[in-house]
């Protein structure tokens, strides 16, 4: 998973991100307000060994030595089931001293003699009512604990330092705590959507991430994203345009690559997704600028785009396959170049490509013409583009940015190379100018000024 994949789902998901940390922040909230208030009451005792009468300052040092050291173990006394089950007796209460013992917390601060003591209650009152109980039965209990067993008086003293006092605001929940809490979990739950659709992201955006796959197919060039990036003619009615610019860029690669057989050149999207017709028809116009002549042969008998784009009817490709007309006959001259509309019929498109007159009809337009461009149907899942390409000389892939996995353009290559075809490489349509998407050559088409007429 590089960078870039994820800085791409960051952009595409980034709501999911704000909209789960905001629902955590809600979560939390709504938690507050369902969970029952709890008050603390504390209290703090001071715990002296008596020394001797007349003792020294080292027996004085031993003794309060021997406190700090006794207070350590009086932490469990407080919360023994002999102090609880006092308490219980005493207040009435309607519970266990395992249970109880979780509403008692005790502590005693580093090298101290003092005992503090935190009792937790519903209510404000018997918070403070818990630990006053507390205090006195665990006092009981340790100057019983401590009493010599011949009897006598216990060599320490239990002071009291801080009375309880009933607390008026709840100690918890804590309303900002839960809702920080909860805002936290949904980010992390936020960001791991990102992570995992950064992972399930395999699809092409650009020429970068063709390049990046081992083994893929050449990239010839991008079509950049723009409100004209359909249009059939875009060649001609915005020629200054970054859309214009980059067919004659994929045009003047193409005929500058000397290993390319450009006389006949399937084109074909990888899935129904993906689109070709706005590809062929301003490839045809770019290559007549460049001063060849051109002709379209729109195979796609299943959506027939480029008559359609066009406006022509009439007799076309599929009264030539059934021999009802001639390609001489049914070719009509549009903006310069020759094009053989699709036509109609009712029979099955794969069938009547499949016969041997199409490689006929294909021949007989290729004779009067210098390129010939077949429009075809996509390659995945449909078989009508593999009897265009066995009559073709070349395919040429196009895919739209984002809608294509290596995977599927690796099965389309597959598929074509069963049939003998030779893929030339692959065209990214409506790719991105800017951001994660973008690759080199688009990303300049922002810098791109129009020529001064």
């Amino acid at each position: 998973m590089s960078p870039t994949t994820l800085v791409r789902a960051l952009r595409k998901w980034w709501w999911v991100v704000v909209g789960l940390t905001v629902l955590g922040g809600a979560a939390g909230a709504a938690a507050t307000m369902l969970m029952t208030p709890q008050y603390e009451s504390t209290s703090q005792i001071f715990v002296a060994f008596d020394a001797p009468a007349g003792a020294d300052s080292s027996e004085l040092v031993q003794a309060n030595n021997f406190a700090i050291q006794k207070v350590y173990s009086y932490t469990e006394v407080a919360k023994s089931q002999r102090v609880l089950d006092e308490v219980i007796n005493e207040l009435n209460l309607d519970t266990t001293a395992d249970e109880l013992a979780r509403d008692i917390t005790v502590m005693v601060p580093v090298n101290s003699a003092v005992l503090q003591i935190t009792a937790v209650a519903p209510n404000a009152d018997d918070a403070a009512a818990l630990s006053a109980a507390v205090v006195s039965s665990f006092s009981d209990v340790v100057l019983e604990l401590e009493t010599p067993t011949a009897g006598g008086v216990p060599p320490l003293r239990i002071e009291s330092l801080e009375e309880p006092v009933a607390s008026e605001d709840p100690s918890s929940p804590n309303l900002l705590v839960n809702i920080a809490l909860g805002m936290f979990v949904g980010f992390a739950l936020g960001i791991l959507w990102i992570a995992i659709a950064a992972l399930r992201d395999r699809k092409i955006y650009n020429g970068s991430d063709l390049a990046s796959e081992p083994g893929s197919l050449r990239a010839i060039g991008s079509v950049p994203v723009g409100a004209k990036s359909d249009s059939p003619t875009v060649v001609l009615d915005d020629p200054l345009s970054a859309i214009a610019e980059s067919y004659r860029t994929i045009a003047a690669t193409l005929a500058h690559s000397t290993d390319a057989d450009l006389s006949v050149v399937a084109v074909a999207a990888a899935t129904p997704r993906d689109r070709s017709s706005a590809l062929t028809s301003n490839l045809a116009l770019t290559l007549k600028e460049f001063g060849a002549r051109v002709a379209i042969i729109d195979a796609n008998l299943r959506s027939g785009s480029i008559s359609s784009s066009l406006g022509l009817d009439g007799p076309g490709l599929a009264q030539c396959l059934s021999g009802t007309a001639t390609a001489s006959d049914a070719i009509t001259q549009v903006n310069g170049i020759g094009v053989l509309p699709a036509g109609t019929t009712t029979d099955s498109p794969a069938e009547l490509i499949a016969g041997a007159r199409f490689s006929s009809v294909v021949r007989e337009v290729a004779a009067s013409y210098d390129i010939v461009l077949i429009d075809s149907a996509p390659v995945l899942p449909l078989s009508d583009t593999l009897f265009a390409a066995s009559a073709a000389k070349s395919v040429l892939l196009a895919v739209t940015s984002g809608s294509v996995t290596p995977t599927q353009l690796q099965a389309a290559k597959t598929t074509l190379e069963g049939v003998d075809a030779s893929v030339l490489g692959v065209v990214v349509l409506d790719a991105a100018r800017s951001g994660a998407d973008a690759d080199v050559s688009t990303a300049a088409y922002r810098d791109l000024r129009p020529a001064r007429s």
